[in-house]
Formats: C-alpha cells, structure tokens, sequence
C-alpha cells in the first residue's frame, strides 16, 4: 500500500470516527475545502477517503452538489440489522475457542459499560451512543478476527447515523445500556449460549425499535 492510500484509509477512519462520535450527522454537507484544511491533508487525498466511505455507505456524493454524511432510511435498517445478527452471534459462538481474547474483550466491554452507566446518569447522550458502539464491537473482537472488526467498524458507524436520525434520538440508547450488562454479567460467566439468547432477542427489539423511531422520509 502506498503512503497516499495508507494515507486515505487513515482519513476515511478517522471521518468515520466522528460519525460514530455524533459530530457528523445524517445529511451534513463534508466541505472539501474547509476539511482539507481542518485535517491538514491534501483535497486529493480526501477525495480519495470519500471514495472509500462511500463504498462502504457512510456518505452519498451528490452530482454538483457535493457529498454528504449517508442519509439514513428505513431500507437501510434490515440489512444492517441481519449482519450484526449473524457476525455478534457467531462471535459470541466461537469465543469458547479464543479465551484469551474473551479476556481482552471483556476488559473493553466492563469499560464501555461502565462509561455508558455514568453517562447515562449525568443525560450525555452522545457519550452513551458511542460507548454502546464500542461495547459490540468488542463483541466482535471475541471472533478474534481482525479484518471482521474492521468491517463491524463502518456497519456501527452507519447504524450509528440511524439511531441519530430517530425520534428522541438523544435516550434512544438509555434502556439498552443495563441490557449491554445484562451480556457482559453472561459473558463474564462464560455462560456464551445464555450471552448469544439474550443478544439475539436484544438485536431484534433494538431493530424493531430503531424502525419503529424513524421519520417516513
């Protein structure tokens, strides 16, 4: 890989980061000019990012009028939806077989709990939101394998500009912050049929609640 497109792969994660963070949103305009030089990168090079977040759904480029944070809709929701269930339940299935890693995601799993209760205590939304992304993608991490975490990456990236989107989008993740522990308190048993039951049931009404709270356009 050259350092140009290391370099784009870098800049794409790091926009992607800020999605995940809440800091841009569904439909917001990405100036090249004024991110160029908020980055400090050439407007050659952030081409070249938005060309990579736009295969992997996170922004829309517009003819003549720019590109554009992905706006959500209600297609997107199944399939986001139908590979986290298949990819966080197969991590949790196959973590038997990876305890060390079990320990690693476990550590990344009580910190993002722990961060998402006392956020949610003192009503900072953002903060919940994000943490919540963080606590499934250590989900993921009990695969142990590295290019399937890139990729559950960018597919919470995207869920996270959906749940943005959704009627009192800031407490959409209130409720789901003691589920989170009711998985962690499985997982820490090593309990990985009871963690993969309730995860499943969990992504189904996360789901369906995520529907239910868009907008019809």
């Amino acid at each position: 890989m050259t350092t140009a497109m290391a370099t784009s792969q870098e800049l794409a994660a790091l926009i992607t980061s800020k999605i995940d963070r809440g800091e841009l949103t569904s439909g917001t305009r990405l100036s090249e000019v004024s991110l160029a030089e908020d980055l400090g990168v050439s407007r050659n090079t952030l081409r070249e990012a938005f060309r990579v977040l736009s295969q992997d759904g996170l922004v829309d480029h517009i003819p003549n009028r720019g590109v554009f944070v992905h706006r959500f809709s209600k297609s997107d929701v199944n399939d986001i939806y139908a590979y986290r269930l298949f990819v966080e339940l197969a991590a949790i299935r196959s973590a038997q077989d990876h305890p060390e890693q079990v320990e690693r995601s476990l550590v990344q799993m009580r910190h993002a709990y722990q961060n998402a209760v006392a956020a949610n205590e003192q009503g900072d939304w953002q903060t919940v939101g994000s943490e919540n992304s963080a606590f499934h993608l250590a989900i993921v991490e009990l695969a142990e394998v590295k290019r399937l975490v890139v990729e559950a990456r960018k597919v919470l990236a995207l869920a996270r500009i959906g749940f943005l989107e959704t009627r009192e989008s800031e407490t959409f993740h209130s409720p789901y912050v003691n589920l989170n522990g009711e998985i962690l308190q499985r997982l820490e048993r090593r309990d990985f049929k009871a963690a993969e039951d309730f995860l499943q049931e969990y992504l189904e009404r996360s789901r369906q609640d995520l529907l239910s709270r868009l907008p019809e356009k």
